[in-house]
């Protein structure tokens, strides 16, 4: 497809129209720079899981002997202690359970290491279950920080450069967790991990969009899906070759090195960036160097740049941000909308994903992973056709409502045999229709917001998303033994119904060009319908 250029606005171009044009008369170097960008979503599920397999709980079977004097002493009066697993060894303390011997007082001989044995987590005995739910947790703590400063930093210093820095975080992360022995350092690396991981997806999500046709956002934002669940088989591979658990760490870091390398390299700024922050000479420097990788015949430095006229009063700093909040509530009004997508979608998505060893049979960790990662697959693949065909507005009413009716049925209990209940394939099934809606409010929010809010709107929607996956493995892991096993899902289908509600008052946007300031998006909602 050749796009026709009005000769009396050959020299007079917006950048869309510039953007569109690059994209159309695209080679393979340009498609292979946008799609390489997702590259660094391979190692993210590796980097956010690698706790699940670094944490195993030993077994009833596991090997263990005694160290101490007093496990001895009482081993040797009561043989039958030593064919016990530890957990079940028990006496009551102030009215409280407590374990009889703790980490002083036996020495584990598993064939693989795990920080729940070494930092004494394994039990689920007073708070030691809270405690260790709270390394994945601690994940999306440093996660809502990293989105919080990636508000400023993405609209402010750059996509790119933000991710150069955050790369670097994440990475030295991990390798600190190479010879972490000491559960507060833990919960540091986790919390750092989730600052770095979530600054670079975020960021180079972002770019990945803005440098993307109107007519391939869908795709490349499936593809950007794929290459998380690529990362599937290097988080299980990560889990399965190291038998020490801090190995795993440094496994993680050496992969996101590797996969993040590109932001030091080749990557070229958006020029949409540049021009919120009224920098026409970086925006056409960018735009130069983005025709390099095309056969676009475009003179960039005669080009006079058409949205200047939107920018020239503006100056793009958070206040403004803020005040345009004020000034256009079209913006707060579509913000709140999002905000119970992204909550809910994150609980329902990170609560699956740490809780597939409470779902699944016990020897089946690895298993939940493998099938995980195939409903995600499914997910992806299904997620181009069905968004474009009925749009992102539809799709989201559409899959929300089918979430629902999934929880709603796994509250029968079904024993299918083997550990297997109805639950657990329907949280396979569950999970295909969650990553449906997870892929879909990524690429909604970087249509619906401008650019000049992109990175804010980002983070106040991925931000509530943190305290959702937060808050998704206490769900998950603790609420159903706390109360019912009926609980927790009544609970995720009602949220499921209201995330279809709030998306009912979002407009389409897949057919749209991508706004630059507040006020295109108050012209863009003028004669919006409330139907399905």
């Amino acid at each position: 497809m050749v796009l026709e250029v009005d000769p009396i606005r050959k020299n007079q171009r917006s950048v869309d129209d510039l953007i569109e044009e690059l994209v159309e008369h695209r080679t393979w170097k340009y498609t292979l720079m946008v799609l390489y960008i997702s590259i660094a979503q391979v190692y993210a599920a590796t980097s956010s899981f690698v706790t699940t397999f670094a944490g195993m709980d030993p077994e009833p079977g596991d090997i263990w002997s005694c160290i101490s004097e007093k496990c001895k002493n009482l081993t040797t009066d009561n043989t039958t202690l030593l064919e016990m697993f530890p957990c079940d060894i028990t006496e009551l303390l102030d009215g409280k359970e407590e374990l009889v011997f703790g980490p002083s007082d036996i020495k584990w001989h598993l064939q693989r290491t795990s920080f729940s044995a070494d930092l004494d987590l394994y039990c689920d005995v007073g708070s030691r279950s809270a405690q260790k739910t709270l390394i994945d947790s601690m994940f999306f703590v440093g996660s809502l920080l990293g989105l919080v400063t990636g508000g400023y930093v993405w609209d402010n210093i750059g996509r790119v450069n933000s991710a150069r820095v955050s790369v670097l975080v994440t990475v030295i992360a991990h390798l600190v967790g190479t010879w972490c022995h000491n559960y507060s350092i833990l919960l540091a690396i986790r919390f750092f991990t989730g600052f770095g991981d979530f600054v670079t997806f975020t960021g180079t999500y972002i770019l990945m969009m803005e440098l993307t046709g109107i007519k391939y956002r869908t795709s490349v934002n499936a593809f950007q899906g794929l290459t998380w669940v690529l990362g599937y088989p290097f988080l299980i591979a990560t889990g399965y070759l190291n038998y020490d658990w801090n190995y795993m760490f440094l496994t993680t870091a050496i992969l996101a090195l590797v996969c993040n390398l590109h932001v030091y390299v080749f990557l070229i700024e958006s020029p949409r960036f540049h021009l919120v922050n009224n920098d026409m000479k970086a925006a056409k420097k960018s735009l130069k160097a983005l025709a390099a990788l095309t056969t676009a015949d475009l003179d960039v430095d005669e080009i006079e740049i058409v949205d200047t006229e939107k920018v020239n009063d503006r100056k793009q700093t958070f206040i403004q941000q803020l005040k345009d909040l004020w000034t256009y509530p079209v913006l707060l009004k579509e913000g709140l909308c999002l905000a119970p997508l992204w909550f809910c979608i994150n609980m329902f998505y990170y609560g699956f994903n740490f809780a597939w060893d409470m779902i699944l049979p016990s020897a089946s960790l690895y298993l939940g992973f493998v099938m995980g990662g195939v409903g995600e697959a499914i997910a992806c693949c299904l997620s181009m056709p069905v968004i474009q065909f009925l749009g992102r507005r539809r799709a989201m009413i559409v899959f929300q409502c089918l979430s629902a009716l999934v929880f709603l049925i796994a509250i029968a209990d079904v024993d299918l045999g083997n550990d297997w209940g109805l639950d657990s394939v329907l949280s396979l099934i569950g999970l295909t229709t969650v990553s449906i809606c997870f892929s879909n409010v990524y690429l909604w929010t970087s249509e619906i917001a401008p650019t000049s809010h992109r990175g804010l709107a980002y983070t106040l929607g991925s931000g509530l998303g943190k305290f959702g996956g937060f808050a998704g493995p206490y769900v998950f892991n603790n609420l159903g033994p706390a109360t019912t096993r009926a609980v927790p899902w009544i609970l995720l289908a009602v949220l499921s119904l209201l995330c279809a509600l709030a998306a009912v008052f979002l407009i389409e946007t897949g057919d749209k060009e991508l706004t630059h300031v507040p006020a295109e998006v108050q012209e863009r909602r003028k004669g919006f319908r409330y139907r399905i």
